[in-house]
């Protein structure tokens, strides 16, 4: 990793981390503001953070990675057919029920094929309507190289129980979509996991829950995403040498006025 895209790197988790503080304030109010009322602050201020990882540092940070790796970042929405073709949406109805019943004869690529030769039988597309999807439903990251189109979808590291069956069947319906546009679009939809916080293997602690997503075909965690953006091993040791090295310049302390009273 050369010195230019180290300071990207450092830029873009400063400008993003900035940005969310920026005018950042407290607006609702606890029992525990009588107690401990600084710390129910720095609570509310870290775990809004947190939980917009994705959007407001990953997202972000993986575009510089991405494109110094000569990745296109398109600012690429999903558009939802409106009806949804008969025969793609029937395949796409089927299929989403053998994988809630857990069939063991699907696969990720099996089910990708069958959308496709679906959409090929589907109206034209210029003769479909379209309509954006839902904020929860968009894509996160959109990425393209070498005529191949990439759709990720950033998540915490901390998944529900049903979560890996919602996610299976928002990718299958990522699939469908971009279909309809174009039967011959060589796309891949994942769910990453950019952060893995535990010592030992993610997929060991969260792997259940992350059911039926299928390690490493449509689900990445850390290391994965982070190598395949920047096109070199150890993407996220060399990421976290920047964070440590912020945080012994004192980064944080640029947001002391804003924690404390």
């Amino acid at each position: 990793m050369d010195e230019q895209l180290k300071a990207d790197i450092k830029q873009s988790i400063e400008t993003s981390i900035r940005k969310f503080f920026q005018d950042k304030q407290v607006k609702t109010s606890h029992v525990l503001d009588l107690l401990l009322p600084n710390e129910r602050k720095i609570r509310s201020l870290m775990g809004g953070l947190e939980t917009s990882l994705g959007i407001t540092l990953w997202q972000p940070l993986a575009a510089v990675l991405a494109k110094s790796n000569g990745f296109t970042v398109e600012d690429k929405k999903q558009f939802l057919p409106q009806p949804l073709p008969s025969p793609i949406g029937e395949t796409l109805s089927s299929l989403k029920q053998l994988w809630q019943n857990q069939d063991p004869s699907i696969s990720v690529e099996s089910s990708v094929a069958r959308l496709r030769a679906a959409a090929e039988k589907s109206q034209p597309a210029e003769n479909l309507t379209y309509v954006s999807l839902p904020a929860s439903k968009c894509v996160d990251l959109y990425l393209i190289k070498d005529g191949k189109e990439y759709a990720f979808d950033l998540k915490s590291n901390q998944i529900n129980k049903r979560s890996g069956l919602d996610l299976k069947l928002q990718l299958l319906e990522w699939y469908a979509y971009r279909f309809c546009q174009d039967p011959a679009a060589n796309l891949e939809a994942r769910v990453v996991f950019p952060l893995n916080p535990y010592k030992g293997d993610w997929w060991k602690r969260q792997g259940e829950k992350a059911l039926p997503l299928e390690r490493s075909k449509d689900a990445w965690v850390q290391d994965e995403f982070w190598d395949f953006c920047l096109g070199q091993d150890n993407a996220w040791g060399k990421i976290l040498e920047i964070f440590e090295e912020l945080g012994k310049e004192g980064f944080g302390e640029h947001f002391k006025d804003i924690f404390y009273f």
